[in-house]
């Protein structure tokens, strides 16, 4: 028998050589199930004509994308309405038949806002932690029940992308077999103007990179978390760290690349 490192996806052609060494037991992974629920009164399918204070779901196939690219087989489980019965019945359902539970929107503090108290119904141990000190998303929810992980996204979509990048996929890889994410390909560039931020926050702004006469320069793409352009025009993230209460132009910067 052999195992093969943790998180290696077997491929065809694998299968000849580990034969052709008289080996004919693989220890696999399985690919993680990962459920992904929407939840919002204003939210409607992507193919739908958004009446007045409504708005496409963006955030289920977004995460989608970003399930399949660390090795997990999304389910998407619709639209559920800001009702508590409702999407407790719901996330009990997705947590039952799956590996993982991913809940977006409805993780902020309001009334409507019912996803925490979901996740903490859910089992032991419930919610692990409720806020982060980032920007964007500083309203994501964490937490376990049943031995698999929950995760209660912002509802704003560059919020969501960002969060799950930082916190669902590192769970899917370990999820596989491997301690965390794989190192993320990233360049430094001379940044092209100036990033505020506050000290204590741990922000993420999106950039693009321009080759310019004196090297690689990286320009900021401001904008809200709720407008996706600001990641469709970009090609990485730029990391303000917590003890820093700003970037300056010309600054020397890391870009995370996508």
């Amino acid at each position: 028998a052999v195992v093969l490192p943790a998180g290696h996806r077997l491929r065809p052609q694998d299968l000849g050589g580990l034969l052709a060494l008289g080996l004919t037991t693989v220890a696999v992974a399985r690919r993680p199930r990962v459920a992904i629920l929407a939840t919002g009164d204003e939210v409607v399918p992507p193919e739908a004509a958004p009446g007045p204070g409504q708005i496409r779901d963006i955030n289920s196939y977004a995460i989608a994308g970003q399930v399949l690219a660390a090795g997990g087989v999304p389910q998407l489980r619709g639209i559920i309405t800001d009702d508590l019965d409702a999407l407790r019945a719901a996330a009990a359902a997705a947590l039952a038949e799956n590996d993982m539970v991913v809940l977006s929107a409805g993780s902020s503090v309001s009334t409507r806002d019912v996803t925490v108290q979901v996740i903490a119904e859910l089992g032991e141990p419930g919610v692990l932690f409720h806020g982060v000190a980032t920007r964007p998303g500083k309203p994501t929810i964490a937490g376990a029940a049943a031995g698999k992980p929950l995760l209660g996204l912002p509802g704003n979509p560059v919020s969501a992308i960002i969060q799950f990048d930082m916190f669902g996929g590192p769970a899917l890889y370990r999820l596989q077999g491997l301690a965390g994410a794989p190192p993320r390909p990233a360049l430094w560039g001379r940044l092209a103007q100036n990033v505020p931020s506050e000290s204590g926050r741990e922000d993420y702004v999106p950039a693009r990179l321009e080759q310019s006469a004196d090297g690689l320069l990286v320009v900021p793409v401001f904008g809200k978390s709720n407008l996706i352009y600001t990641l469709v025009g970009a090609d990485g993230l730029i990391v303000v760290p917590l003890n820093r209460a700003g970037l300056m132009a010309g600054e020397l910067v890391e870009v995370r690349l996508f």
